[in-house]
C-alpha cells in the first residue's frame, strides 16, 4: 500500500517540526488525475484484481503466464498512482474528524486504508468520479477507527436520554424528508439552538460510537455524520458537496428529471441516502425493473457524455 504518513526514519531536518506539513507538501506535488486517466488506471487495477485476491503478485504461483504477470504489475503501478493522486482527499476528510479521539496522522493512516479499498473496488464503467466514490470508503474507515476507541464506554444517563431524543427526531425527519436531516433541521424540530445540539453531540463523542446509527439500529445515517467541525455550519457531507456538487450538477443537467432523481437516490447524491432499486420503486410508485431501466439509461448517457464533452463541462 502507498505510505500514508512520513516514515519515522525520515530526517527531521527535511520534515521540519511539523510532520503533517511535510506530508502535505509532498502529496501536493503529485498531479491530480484527469477523468480519462481515472478510467484507464481503474481498468488496469480491475484487471489485476481479477487475477489476484489482494492485488499482490505471488512469485511462487507458477500458474501465472508472463502476460498475466505483466498485467498484475501494471495494475499494481496503477493502484499506487491512483492512491498517491487522491491522498489530498484523505487529509481533507481527516481534518473534519480532528479532536474526536485520534490524532490527525492516525486519521490519515486509517483513511488511506479506506482509499486503498476504494481503488480496489472502483468500477470505471459506472460513470461516476472516483473521488466521489472514494469519499465514502475514506470516511467509513475513519469513523470506525474512532468508534473503536470508545465502544466499551457507557454514556452517562442524562446524555443517553438526550441522544435518544436526537435519534428519534432524526429518524422521524428522515422518514418525512426522505433524506438525512441537517443539524439545523433537527434543532428546529427539537425547539433548541443548534449550539445546544452540538454541545450534546460533542459530549457524547468521548463516550459513544461514531458509527452508532441515528435512524434506528438498521439505519444508514450515523452519529458521526451529525457532529460538525467547530468551523463549519453543516454536516460532514459538505466535504463531498463542496468538491463535487458543481461538476456533478453540470453532468446531471444533461439527464431527464426522472433520471436525475433515480441516480440521486441510488448513489446518495445531494445529501440523499443510498437506496435499493426496490426502495426507489416504492418511492416513485414504479416497478423495480423500471427503476433499473432508468438507472442503466442514465448511466449510459453519462458515459457517452464523458467521451464527447471536455472534462470541465
Amino acid at each position: 500500500m502507498v505510505s500514508s504518513i512520513p516514515a519515522q526514519a525520515e530526517p527531521q531536518k527535511r520534515r521540519g517540526n511539523d510532520p503533517i506539513s511535510w506530508y502535505l507538501q509532498n502529496i501536493g506535488r503529485v498531479p491530480l488525475l484527469t477523468p480519462a486517466e481515472e478510467i484507464e488506471l481503474g481498468n488496469q487495477v480491475q484487471k489485476m484484481m481479477i487475477l489476484t485476491d489482494d492485488g499482490q503478485l505471488n512469485e511462487k504461483n507458477k500458474e501465472f503466464t508472463p502476460q498475466q504477470k505483466r498485467t498484475i504489475k501494471i495494475g499494481r503501478r496503477a493502484k499506487e498512482r491512483m492512491m498517491k493522486a487522491n491522498l489530498r482527499l484523505v487529509v481533507s476528510v481527516a481534518k473534519k474528524y480532528q479532536g474526536k479521539g485520534l490524532e490527525l496522522l492516525d486519521l490519515v493512516q486509517e483513511g488511506s486504508l479506506g482509499l486503498e479499498r476504494a481503488v480496489e473496488k472502483f468500477d470505471p464503467t459506472r460513470g461516476y468520479k472516483f473521488s466521489t466514490y472514494a469519499f465514502w470508503w475514506i470516511r467509513q474507515s475513519m469513523t470506525r477507527a474512532i468508534a473503536c476507541q470508545s465502544r466499551t464506554i457507557r454514556l452517562p444517563v442524562h446524555l443517553s436520554e438526550r441522544l435518544a431524543s436526537i435519534r428519534k427526531v432524526s429518524r422521524d425527519l428522515a422518514h418525512k424528508l426522505g433524506a438525512m436531516p441537517s443539524r439545523i433541521e433537527i434543532a428546529e424540530a427539537m425547539e433548541i439552538d443548534v449550539e445546544e445540539l452540538d454541545s450534546v453531540l460533542r459530549q457524547a463523542l468521548s463516550t459513544s460510537s461514531l458509527d452508532a446509527p441515528v435512524n434506528g439500529d438498521d439505519g444508514r445515517s450515523f452519529l458521526g455524520d451529525l457532529i460538525a467541525d467547530s468551523n463549519n455550519e453543516e454536516p460532514l457531507d459538505q466535504v463531498e458537496q463542496k468538491m463535487h456538487q458543481e461538476q456533478l450538477g453540470k453532468w446531471l443537467s444533461h439527464l431527464s428529471e426522472q433520471e436525475q432523481h433515480v441516480l440521486k437516490l441510488r448513489f446518495g447524491l445531494d445529501g440523499n441516502e443510498r437506496h435499493t432499486l426496490a426502495e426507489i420503486g416504492r418511492l416513485l410508485e414504479v416497478s423495480r425493473e423500471r427503476v433499473r431501466q432508468v438507472e442503466l439509461k442514465a448511466l449510459r448517457k453519462l458515459r457517452n457524455l464523458t467521451r464527447k464533452l471536455p472534462s470541465g463541462i
